[in-house]
């Protein structure tokens, strides 16, 4: 699996939607693409300070939480693209 960059919801208070695609491979083939969508009230729940932290801090909790999502979709048989919510 492999995260993409982060684009935050665009709003003039804080982000409160973070979205990036996660690509999953079989090897050196792609098999996949989750477009994953990960809210603030996750992140808040997972690790609160990152919420207001850097980019090298709120980022690697973005990529957990929906790389989660996505290798429980794939230990499911999921292979297919498709947006996920974490």
């Amino acid at each position: 699996m492999a995260p993409e960059g982060v684009r935050a919801s665009l709003s003039d208070g804080p982000a409160m939607l973070w979205g990036f695609q996660v690509k999953v491979f079989d090897g050196d083939t792609l098999v996949c693409i989750k477009t994953c969508f990960v809210g603030r009230v996750s992140v808040q729940v997972r690790k609160a300070d990152a919420l207001d932290a850097p980019g090298e801090i709120l980022i690697p909790v973005l990529h957990e939480l929906a790389l989660e999502k996505v290798g429980a979709a794939i230990l499911a048989g999921d292979l297919e693209d498709e947006i996920v919510f974490a």
